[in-house]
């Protein structure tokens, strides 16, 4: 009995309360729906659920495009080099456009005047003239100035009398020795220059100074130099610089053709040639004239020397060449901009995502100073004799 009363005694647990049941209410059965099978001939629906399942492969990342980075590694040098192209040959296309060149030769007719038809082009205006004469001639020289106007004067120097005047030149090879003889001054010259040539024009020696004497008796002075003795011909040419009087003494062997002074029949015989020429200002006349009217070249020189002239013209188009300095701002503007153009290339190609095509503009300029230091090497070898 003690054990039946314990039990009717005994607190029992309490029930189970489910979500949305209050307290007391009795547990309602909980139902599960069951999967019902399809009917036969009834169109079933199957989901698939596109969920990564464990060990599937990552997608592939993208491949390197060697296209786009080619393009960029040689597209920024053609483009430098088309541009230098096309700067070059706007530039020299029109060139010979630009100046004009007139040569002509001229010789004195019966009375010992001269006389050339010159035409200057159209839009043109002389721009330089020169006269030479195709041969030594005593006569003082003719030159020509360029005046407004398309206006051409022929001038000639006044003859004018010397103080100095040349006798001798004498050079002895097996000795080593050559005396330049001269009278009018027994003033030292304040500057000698020269030189000693071979057969084959090899410079033998240069001559820098020479002993001065005087003979007292004759006021005939003397310039006497050495030099190391040879057995072969030697031809020479020295200048004797005069300030007190602004004179220069010309002496110069005829039979080498590596000497620029010429000289006459005369000359030719003595084996040598000697002149004193003026320096600094001098006074000259008009003895000629070139106008664009009557489009003819004239001039009567003085004195009774008649030779034949070369006589060259340079005209010049300044509208033209006006218009070329613009087409030129303009290449330079444009090559000014590239540097700023190339480094906006790169950055857009990376912003878009072209990655290949920046590494290639990057590459670029670094092929760029590969060459550079490559073709100052190749210069090197080549100058240095390494091929």
């Amino acid at each position: 009995m003690e054990d039946g009363k314990k039990n009717e005694s005994a607190p029992k647990a309490p029930a189970p309360v489910f979500l949305g049941q209050t307290f007391g209410e009795a547990p309602k059965p909980v139902f599960q729906s069951m999967p019902q099978p399809h009917q036969e001939g009834a169109n079933s629906q199957i989901y698939v659920e596109n969920k990564p399942q464990w060990g599937e492969a990552n997608p592939t990342p993208p491949s390197f495009r060697w296209g786009q980075f080619f393009i960029g590694l040689f597209a920024p040098i053609a483009v430098v080099v088309l541009l230098g192209l096309i700067a070059e040959i706007a530039s020299s296309s029109n060139y010979d456009d630009i100046y004009g060149y007139e040569e002509t030769f001229v010789s004195p007719d019966e009375n010992g005047h001269y006389a050339a038809q010159i035409s200057v082009r159209p839009s043109h205006e002389v721009d330089y003239c020169s006269i030479y004469p195709d041969e030594w001639s005593p006569e003082e020289e003719v030159f020509c100035e360029v005046k407004w106007g398309n206006t051409i004067e022929v001038r000639q120097y006044l003859e004018s009398i010397t103080q100095i005047h040349p006798l001798a030149l004498v050079i002895d090879e097996e000795n080593g020795t050559f005396s330049v003889s001269y009278n009018g001054t027994t003033d030292i010259p304040d500057e000698i220059s020269g030189r000693l040539l071979t057969d084959t024009g090899t410079l033998y020696e240069r001559i820098y100074a020479a002993d001065h004497e005087t003979d007292n008796t004759s006021t005939i002075s003397f310039l006497n130099g050495t030099f190391p003795p040879t057995g072969e011909t030697l031809y020479i040419y020295v200048d004797a610089v005069f300030f007190s009087s602004n004179e220069i003494l010309m002496a110069s062997s005829c039979e080498s053709v590596y000497i620029y002074y010429q000289c006459n029949a005369t000359q030719s015989e003595t084996g040598y040639r000697m002149s004193v020429d003026f320096f600094g200002d001098r006074e000259h006349v008009k003895i000629g004239e070139l106008t664009a009217s009557n489009e003819t070249l004239w001039f009567i020189p003085n004195g009774e020397g008649l030779t034949s002239y070369s006589v060259n013209i340079q005209t010049y188009d300044y509208e033209l060449d006006q218009s070329r300095s613009s087409q030129g701002d303009i290449f330079e503007g444009i090559f000014c901009m590239m540097p700023l153009l190339y480094i906006g290339a790169i950055i857009f190609s990376f912003v878009k995502g072209k990655s290949a095509l920046g590494w290639g503009l990057l590459s670029s300029s670094l092929l760029s100073i590969l060459f550079f230091f490559g073709f100052i090497a190749l210069l090197i070898l080549s100058f240095g004799g390494g091929f």
